[in-house]
């Protein structure tokens, strides 16, 4: 993907500085999703921006100034068949991490429930990626994707589904802990009985990884016919107050349908067809109204890892920042 100079200054967005290494870090994703969307290309799968990619689509244009992620979704079926050819069909140098990622070390490097895209460390040597992305210079950089799934229509079957998912989750973050009081075994019995299967109880990262495959599974239990509404079951929160608890809303199917192609920075990105519903599930009537900083990650996605890195550059006696080593990079290079 090509650039222009320009793009990669530090910017003031709506009265938020954008740094310089975020734009690094912006045109890092549009990297990895720009393969993602040759995959889908390549293998009929449709996909759509989603969160905050949406919203920033629709109101900004590009990404919300406050924003540092890029997030995708599929229906399930897609997301499915995308799950099935990505290890193959992905360039080297990209895995997808988490549950379908095929080998213990892709299990642990994303424990989470969805899915995922990123460039992978084992091939990318630090001036290999820094060439690729930018002059970007933190590794792992990706994006997610979101499975979007079946609600049943009974909202005791809603409660019941979440509740499961929900309890999953917490096993696998807590696994240490339950195995130390040796409560493992007693919270997944249930789940063994219901599924059919034997989690493993003495590797936590298999363990972890059958328990999340689990929530998967339960979160594409659902059959259509079951249903009049999908949602992104997986990160569902399930209530506190269920006592007059009348269901989950969801969105149509028919909202995403094709798709629609919209203006993203100096690019585009694919769109639910009908978006404006989608985002009104999201974030409600005003959506068109910006809030910062809603996410439920830290910014920026890198500060660890900026930290760290800033720390080694340092004490190696570098006198320049890492930012002034990344725009020298940047020129050496002529991207």
């Amino acid at each position: 993907m090509v650039f222009q100079n320009a793009f990669f200054e530090e910017e003031v967005r709506e009265g938020f500085t954008v740094s310089s290494m975020m734009k690094r870090a912006w045109a890092a994703e549009l990297e990895v999703l720009d393969v993602v969307k040759k995959v889908c290309a390549e293998h009929d799968i449709k996909w759509y921006a989603f969160f905050g990619t949406l919203l920033g689509a629709v109101r900004h244009k590009g990404y919300i100034p406050w924003d540092d992620d890029i997030d995708i979704c599929m229906l399930r079926e897609d997301y499915m068949k995308f799950m099935s050819v990505a290890q193959e069909a992905l360039p080297e140098g990209f895995v997808n991490p988490g549950i379908y990622g095929g080998t213990p070390r892709l299990w642990e490097i994303h424990k989470e429930p969805q899915g995922r895209v990123m460039a992978d460390e084992t091939f990318f040597s630090l001036p290999k990626y820094m060439n690729y992305f930018h002059a970007f210079p933190y590794p792992r950089i990706g994006i997610d994707i979101f499975p979007l799934d079946n609600l049943p229509r009974d909202p005791k079957d809603q409660l019941e589904l979440v509740r499961k998912i929900n309890d999953l989750q917490w096993i696998a973050q807590k696994w240490s802990m339950l195995k130390g009081k040796n409560m493992l075994e007693s919270r997944l019995e249930q789940y063994e009985r219901d599924l059919g299967i034997s989690f493993d109880k003495e590797d936590e990262i298999v363990s972890t990884h059958e328990i999340l495959c689990a929530c998967d599974r339960y979160a594409s239990s659902v059959p259509e016919s079951e249903s009049d509404a999908i949602a992104n079951v997986l990160y569902i929160p399930y209530p506190r107050e269920r006592d007059h608890f009348a269901g989950f809303l969801g969105m149509k199917k028919r909202s995403f349908g094709e798709g629609i192609e919209l203006p993203f920075e100096e690019f585009s990105i694919m769109a639910p067809c009908e978006p404006v519903p989608v985002l009104t599930y999201l974030y409600g009537e005003d959506y068109m109204t910006p809030v910062k900083f809603t996410a439920s990650h830290g910014y920026p996605f890198y500060r660890t890892q900026e930290e760290e890195f800033a720390k080694m550059w340092r004490e190696a006696g570098n006198q320049n920042t890492v930012e002034e080593f990344c725009a020298n990079w940047q020129k050496i290079n002529e991207f």
